[in-house]
């Protein structure tokens, strides 16, 4: 995972097979803080229709955008205060 901007980080899990991504996702958004935002780059499609379920089911709000024929983006937002 590498900074890019404030509050915003990058995740490139691509050429991974599962679980290899969800666990460094699951890893990533054990790490960041509130109003903080985790871009993923995916190539995995069982990744990409099991990620953004297993861990919108924890509150995270997610925004998947596929970028060409084998890759696809996820935007995640980190749980907001209640």
């Amino acid at each position: 995972m590498k900074k890019i901007d404030e509050n915003y980080y990058e995740l490139d899990v691509r050429g991974m097979i599962c679980p290899f991504p969800q666990v460094l996702v699951s890893k990533a958004l054990k790490i960041l803080t509130i109003d903080e935002k985790l871009e993923v780059f995916i190539d995995n499609p069982p990744s990409v229709r099991e990620i953004p379920l297993s861990i919108e089911k924890k509150g995270y709000k997610v925004k998947r955008t596929k970028v060409d024929e084998n890759n696809w983006k996820l935007i995640v937002e980190t749980k907001q205060r209640q």
